[in-house]
């Protein structure tokens, strides 16, 4: 078959997929989505294995209630991580060179929120794209790639034995993508879809049309949970549906072969079967991919991947690690340290990737130079809080108040003159004294009294995060008096004010909601209010591991359970 017919046929295959509701559930879904039944998974919902029998035992939950969970797509990376581990390993690079799918944008939270995974018409059109793209590359490559999808294939590769393979690799691959077992329905779209390519081509074109179905099949690309009677406010989880959450949390990927064995043999139906799979998923190696990308999400990462910083020290290549140092120090922290938040936030042995070295060298022997703390102070975490081209300590004070310590400041009032208050400040050499206004003008000191002197200890650390003992010739002023809760007192420097904030339970109980938040792809409600606290206090009893408290968010009711009712109240 030639090229053009191959692109003829993939997008005949297109509209197949379409009409047999391959994509009919991609547009508009938004948490709950109107026109589509959040309660029932994709397929037959007569087929669902998981339901809950009458012979269930009464639904005991340690709290009273839990948040609603919305039904979520999974993020560009998620997509991304689960091709890599199901398609063949020859085969992963060429495929993801192809793909176009929709990167996740995140404007508040995490790329695990519901919110952040909504779908417009091109973005469902640029799903239909990678699928139909990987499955041409596919077949571009069908020598190779064809007996390294389907092992059982002996040395002879034909249409008879590429049919008597078909049926094992669609029950293994599927219930792999899907993170679940296919749906009899579902078995049968596919099967059919295969025999009726098969009979009008070839067998090898048929496979085609079956990974292009699989790659953009809305079980795949959601999270949908429909286990339970419907009738009742609470429902746990079924086995599939805690095997696929604790595969994203811990791994951002699919199930591995241990977990769907779990739920096969029906060793993932109790609280400590799911504590049984999450230490050891958390011990595993591929549990660096979550950890890496929650610290680089809530350190705003990705904003070092979205605008070049304009520094002396830093080309094409520094800026590269830079981008990813967030996730160098969280596999460091988590590989290569005992993983607690004290260490987190204060350890002092962190090494950057030698790229960065006259970056952290810059300001070293200055007269006032102290040593990095934590995770906070890294150069990407000070860059990522920052202009391209000027500090901004407004905004790191924003981030220590509203994503460390969890004390949103109230809202702007309207009609505010900031540069109306600060002409007169302009020509000052330091930030600290330009800003100096907004902690005196009565309609400015009501925020930025919690705000500035939280960012004035971080202003030694430039837009690209090095060492700076002057402003414009002037040293720069690093205390800072505070009185917010519990970071109360006089901190001469970041480190002081870091190893204040390491200590507070305040700090501590926030990690942890932004933990919570990324495993659910929610913000918490009113109703998680008991979950979270049985959370922190978990944590705080491990003596702050953070391996521990992924652990007891996993064996949370708010992550076994799902209600399915909005909260009466």
């Amino acid at each position: 078959m030639n090229r053009t017919n191959l692109l003829h046929l993939l997008r005949l295959l297109r509209l197949v997929t379409v009409s047999l509701g391959t994509t009919a559930c991609y547009s508009g879904i938004s948490g709950y989505a109107p026109g589509f039944d959040n309660e029932a998974s994709v397929g037959d919902a007569d087929d669902q294995s998981d339901a809950q029998s009458p012979e269930t035992p009464p639904i005991e939950l340690e709290c009273e209630d839990i948040g609603r969970q919305p039904m979520r797509r999974i993020s560009s990376v998620q997509y991304e991580q689960i091709l890599s581990d199901v398609l063949p390993a020859s085969f992963v690079a060429a495929a993801l060179e192809v793909s176009s799918f929709p990167r996740t944008n995140i404007e508040d939270g995490f790329s695990t929120y519901a919110t952040a995974n909504t779908v417009s018409t091109n973005e469902s059109y640029a799903i239909e794209d990678t699928a139909q793209a990987i499955a041409q590359r596919f077949y571009e490559l069908r020598a190779q790639s064809v007996p390294a999808l389907l092992p059982c294939l002996p040395k002879a590769v034909g249409d008879a034995e590429i049919r008597a393979c078909i049926e094992g690799f669609v029950d293994e691959f599927g219930a792999r993508i899907f993170r679940r077992s296919l749906r009899p329905a579902e078995r049968d779209i596919v099967l059919d879809l295969f025999e009726s390519i098969r009979d009008s081509d070839s067998a090898d074109l048929g496979l085609t049309a079956v990974l292009q179905y699989f790659l953009q099949a809305p079980a795949l690309l959601y999270v949908t949970e429909s286990s339970g009677e419907a009738e009742q406010v609470f429902v746990p989880l079924g086995a599939d549906e805690l095997a696929a959450r604790l595969a994203l949390l811990f791994t951002n990927s699919a199930p591995d072969a241990e977990l769907m064995a779990a739920v096969s043999e029906g060793r993932l139906s109790t609280k400590e079967d799911v504590e049984l799979q999450a230490r050891r998923l958390v011990e595993s190696p591929e549990a660096v991919r979550a950890f890496t990308q929650f610290h680089h999400e809530w350190l705003r990462g990705f904003a070092l991947q979205n605008e070049d910083r304009e520094h002396v020290l830093l080309d094409e290549a520094s800026q590269a690690v830079l981008a990813g140092e967030l996730k160098d120090f969280a596999a460091w922290l988590l590989t290569e340290t005992d993983a607690d938040f004290r260490t987190l936030m204060t350890t002092r042995s962190f090494s950057p990737r030698p790229e960065l070295a006259p970056l952290y060298a810059a300001g070293a022997d200055d007269a006032g130079a102290e040593p990095r703390t934590g995770l906070l102070s890294t150069a990407a975490a000070m860059s990522s809080l920052a202009h391209p081209n000027s500090t901004s300590l407004i905004e790191r004070g924003a981030f220590i108040r509203n994503h460390v310590l969890c004390t949103p400041v109230p809202p702007l009032p309207p009609d505010i003159d900031v540069e109306g208050a600060l002409e007169d400040y302009s020509d000052l050499p330091t930030a600290r004294q330009r800003l100096e206004p907004l902690l005196s003008t009565p309609q400015c000191a009501g925020c930025h009294v919690a705000l500035n002197p939280l960012g004035f200890p971080f202003e030694v650390y430039d837009w690209a995060g090095a060492f700076r003992a002057t402003e414009n010739g002037a040293t720069i002023d690093t205390s800072a008096e505070l009185e917010l809760g519990s970071i109360s007192g006089t901190f001469a420097d970041a480190g002081e004010l870091l190893e204040a904030i390491a200590d507070t339970q305040q700090a501590r109980r926030c990690y942890a909601t932004h933990w919570f938040r990324y495993a659910l792809g929610r913000p918490e409600t009113p109703e998680d209010q008991c979950t979270l606290d049985l959370i922190d206090e978990r944590f705080a009893a491990s003596g702050g591991s953070v391996k521990e408290l992924l652990i007891a968010i996993a064996t949370s009711d708010a992550f076994r359970f799902r209600r399915t009712q909005e909260s009466t109240e």
